[in-house]
């Protein structure tokens, strides 16, 4: 089953041309944030989550609606490949949330590539970017993982991880990244949703990833009847600390070359 958006190949060679040579975002000027929240904190029911790989926002006039109908069923929206300006943040901020895009890096044409996370409800201290172990080879791009908390109502926080891992690495190279990112987190023992493009393209490589997560009470989410073919599988959740239900694969959404996960999460008693 394939999902990827209409392109040219002089744009595909266009957007290779604009990485050729790219600039590294420090750590004071990789986040923006953009809107303001309308919920004080989420749900311990009930939290709705999406995750999905925009492509760059490359797949044509619908992608738009797409994004927005994501914000519209979802309380949690954690995207890969969100490529924008500053002015352009706005159209990734929906009314009644609040966003932040962590940078990867930035384009020859000025434009970053990196995370984005929407959310119903405010950020419980600063948004943390951290960078991968390994960039990918020959253009040298890094990759990056968002890590912000959020309250959750009747007290406590829940740690939410968006993560585009690196492409082209050795299953150890897979296995240090993960650990590179667990050894920089904050201290916190309270519930984690760890999610994103991690480039798990082999069910070796997701085994990888997964005993290292374990090791801090992060359990892979299988997905029932997953419709991707296996090298597809590139997007995965790990959660600590909550249940969930109703996981699957939105398939009716094809203006990216990524399908999102839809999911729904509740505080474990």
């Amino acid at each position: 089953m394939k999902a990827k958006p209409n392109r040219s190949y002089k744009a595909v060679i266009e957007s290779l041309r604009q990485v050729w040579s790219i600039e590294h975002v420090p750590d004071p000027e990789a986040i923006w944030q953009l809107g303001s929240a309308e919920v004080p904190a989420l749900s311990p029911e009930k939290i709705r989550v999406a995750v999905w790989n925009l492509c760059k926002g490359a797949g044509g006039t619908l992608f738009e609606h797409d994004y927005r109908a994501l914000c519209y069923r979802s309380d949690l929206v954690l995207t890969q490949e969100a490529l924008l300006s500053r002015r352009s943040l706005a159209t990734f901020c929906e009314p009644g949330f609040m966003t932040v895009h962590a940078a990867s890096y930035k384009r020859r044409d000025g434009l970053r590539d990196g995370v984005m996370t929407a959310s119903r409800v405010p950020i419980a201290g600063d948004p943390i970017r951290l960078v991968c172990k390994y960039p990918e080879p020959i253009f040298k791009t890094p990759k990056v993982a968002l890590v912000k908390f959020f309250p959750i109502l009747g007290g406590g926080k829940l740690c939410v991880v968006n993560i585009h891992a690196t492409l082209v690495r050795l299953k150890g190279g897979a296995v240090e990244e993960i650990m590179h990112i667990l050894d920089q987190l904050p201290a916190h023992d309270g519930p984690m949703l760890f999610a994103g493009d991690f480039n798990t393209f082999t069910n070796g490589y997701l085994a990888a990833v997964a005993r290292v997560l374990e090791r801090v009470g992060l359990k892979y989410v299988p997905i029932p009847e997953d419709p991707r073919p296996r090298t597809q599988c590139l997007d995965q959740v790990f959660t600590r600390g909550l249940d969930v239900s109703n996981i699957r694969v939105d398939t009716a959404i094809k203006n990216s070359d990524h399908f999102p996960i839809l999911l729904d999460l509740a505080l474990r008693a």
